[in-house]
């Protein structure tokens, strides 16, 4: 699989806690959550080219990001936040 989701719900009110999880995917290593304010994707993969893609309200990516380099995105959360990794 070249990509991963994950749907992340928050019911903005009602909390500030903070979801995180950090996974090996692929070969690398995916953070990702959902806080107070954010909701973010950070994927590391040292031998092949790869990316990161945060949804809240509006939707972030890190562009083509080569091996050996972390790709970030960070966006205001939502009702319903997703975040995702892709290599290529």
């Amino acid at each position: 699989m070249y990509g991963a989701i994950l749907y992340l719900s928050l019911a903005l009110g009602l909390s500030t806690a903070a979801f995180a999880s950090t996974e090996y995917a692929e070969g690398g290593t995916w953070s990702h959550g959902v806080g107070s304010k954010y909701v973010w994707s950070y994927y590391y993969h040292g031998h092949k080219g790869h990316g990161a893609t945060a949804i809240g309200k509006y939707r972030s990516f890190s562009g083509y990001t080569r091996a050996g380099v972390k790709a970030s995105a960070t966006k205001n959360n939502w009702w319903v936040n997703r975040a995702y990794y892709n290599i290529y």
